[in-house]
């Protein structure tokens, strides 16, 4: 008797739903991380954040930096070492005054 569970990933086309999902998943942990960088650097070039106190702006760009920093974390977990996300090369460094920056909430 033969055994023809098709529960595990043994068979080539659960193979391939497998190695979809994986890139389907990582594909949307990288449009997240684009999304956060795009955000990022409208914290530093754009009006958007005018209205927020430089302590509160600082913790702005701080969360979107670590949103950044957990989805490659995440990803990581998800397909292995090769898989970081890369820094976009204009990525906008902490401002001099996040270094100093007010205690977290």
């Amino acid at each position: 008797m033969s055994n023809d569970d098709p529960r595990g990933n043994e068979s080539p086309d659960r193979q391939d739903a497998s190695t979809h999902a994986t890139r389907l998943f990582r594909e949307r942990l990288e449009t997240v991380d684009h999304l956060a960088t795009i955000l990022l650097r409208e914290t530093t070039r754009s009006q958007a954040l005018e209205h927020l106190e430089p302590a509160e702006r600082r913790t702005v760009r701080r969360r979107l930096r670590e949103i950044r920093a957990e989805t490659n974390r995440t990803l990581l977990l998800v397909a292995g070492p090769e898989a970081t996300i890369p820094s976009p090369e204009n990525d906008p460094e902490p401002d001099a005054d996040d270094a100093e920056g007010e205690p977290d909430e």
